[in-house]
């Protein structure tokens, strides 16, 4: 069930979605049939993996959840999210970004996203999870494009990472 928290009327709805909404008729954000931008995050939930990364090369991953923010402002928008959920799901092969190699990895589980409309506030919250879960320890995950360390942190947990994420995107508004 998709849970969206708008805190005041004049703040911009924070989706916190379970990823098989997406794209269905409880998807708020109706990706099946329009293209919002903004700004999301995808939160895994691994065991202890190795994770080759494109260029970044081969990376040791301790257990726990790993959250890669990222934005998607380009004709597709939102629908970005989709296609990593169908990488998650094994459903589609092409790695194209780093976050690719680690959701498509089958010992990974995508278990949440949570995403902002109409808001670039991407390196923001990446900075800010860094600051509060952790960073992941792949320099340049991510972060290709921006002057960032990374755009992967790492909890401890799924349940104790998500609530950190959503208050991460409600402070950056």
């Amino acid at each position: 069930m998709p849970v969206s928290r708008n805190p005041t009327d004049d703040a911009p709805t924070v989706h916190s979605l379970d990823p098989a909404v997406l794209g269905t008729d409880d998807d708020p954000l109706a990706l099946d049939a329009r293209s919002p931008v903004g700004t999301y995050a995808l939160v895994f939930d691994a065991p202890a993996v190795t994770v080759e990364v494109g260029a970044l090369g081969e990376h040791r991953l301790s257990a726990g959840a790993y959250v890669y923010v990222g934005s998607a402002f380009g004709a597709g928008g939102l629908r970005r999210v989709r296609r990593h959920r169908r990488v998650a799901a094994g459903d589609h092969e092409v790695r194209h970004w780093h976050v690719d190699y680690l959701g498509g990895h089958t010992d990974t589980d995508l278990a949440r996203v949570v995403c902002v409309t109409d808001r670039d506030v991407e390196c923001a919250v990446a900075t800010e999870l860094a600051s509060s879960l952790g960073a992941a320890g792949v320099d340049g995950f991510g972060s290709s494009d921006c002057s960032c360390d990374a755009h992967l942190a790492r909890g401890d947990s799924v349940e104790t990472a998500i609530p950190l994420v959503e208050e991460a995107f409600r402070s950056k508004m």
